[in-house]
């Protein structure tokens, strides 16, 4: 528990992806399983508790430490989170478990056993969904470049981020519905960064409504000024008529040259949005596909 508070206080090197993110993560719930073990260990040996009373205060005492750590982040700056507070729940939950099906003082008999071996299982199985559901996604990501998305597969949603609207993955295509007034929209965080060797990005889009769709396009890259970010990128609308569904192509050399005092790096890509560039309008749209060529 003292080192889990030590990290608080010291800036991780960690990338800010999808893959840095879930490491981070993975962090937290072998950390609380050895620490609990470790509380369980005093507890028995310097209190001299035993059965109920022991994995009861243990378990207090890890799932406090927890939630503590969370809160003392949240004026630190730091990235607190409920999803945080529940993995370092599953580390403990997990060493009471396997505490419990090794116990020699105290030892399990039967269906008793059979439920705390179950349960550490459980608890192994959510620590490492998380990281096969990372890898899945990096090898889709990887076999379809230069397709960017695509949506055969609900790998494709580890990438997307959205604001202000509701989707789901339907017949093979991205439903999205704009919820918010003002420029709601979704992005595709971290595709093969390397544009360098093509010369189009297209984005096959449809308009399922009865009214003008106003849809804006925009790319980030690596080297991207966060300060100046409604410059400092490239942006560009376009119109979709009513029912109409349409492959548009934007040239990468528009998009080398979107922002306003700088030419973009084709070869770190960091991030494509679609969104809704005006509030009139329709309030739905469909990407079949986007790409590179």
């Amino acid at each position: 528990m003292l080192v889990a508070s030590g990290l608080l206080f010291v800036p991780l090197p960690i990338p800010a992806s999808y893959a840095g993110r879930t490491i981070e993560n993975a962090g937290h719930m072998p950390l609380f399983l050895l620490g609990t073990l470790f509380v369980i260990g005093i507890l028995r040996h310097d209190f001299k508790l035993e059965g109920a009373r022991l994995y009861a205060y243990a378990g207090l005492i890890g799932a406090g430490a927890g939630l503590l750590s969370e809160v003392i982040q949240r004026p630190l700056r730091r990235d607190a989170s409920w999803g945080d507070v529940f993995e370092d729940v599953v580390g403990v939950v997990c060493a009471l478990a396997i505490h419990a099906a090794i116990d020699r003082r105290n030892r399990l008999q039967g269906v008793a056993r059979g439920l705390a071996v179950a349960v550490a299982l459980l608890c192994l199985a959510l620590y490492v969904t998380p990281m096969v559901n990372m890898t899945r996604a990096y090898m889709h990501r990887s076999k379809h470049f230069p397709v960017i998305a695509s949506f055969d597969s609900s790998a494709q949603q580890f990438w997307i981020v959205g604001y202000g609207v509701r989707r789901q993955i339907h017949e093979g295509a991205l439903d999205v519905e704009f919820e918010s007034q003002k420029f709601p929209g979704f992005s595709f965080f971290e595709p093969v960064p390397d544009w360098s060797r093509f010369k189009t990005l297209v984005v096959d889009v449809e308009n399922p409504d009865c009214e003008v769709l106003h849809l804006g396009v925009r790319v980030h890259d690596a080297g991207r000024h966060r300060g100046r970010r409604f410059v400092d990128r490239f942006n560009r609308n376009f119109e979709i008529a009513a029912g109409e569904r349409r492959v548009i192509r934007i040239p990468l050399e528009d998009i080398r040259r979107g922002p306003r005092d700088r030419l973009m790096n084709l070869a770190k890509i960091s991030d494509v949005t679609l969104f809704r560039s005006r509030e009139a309008g329709a309030r739905h749209v469909r990407l079949h596909q986007m790409r590179l060529e």
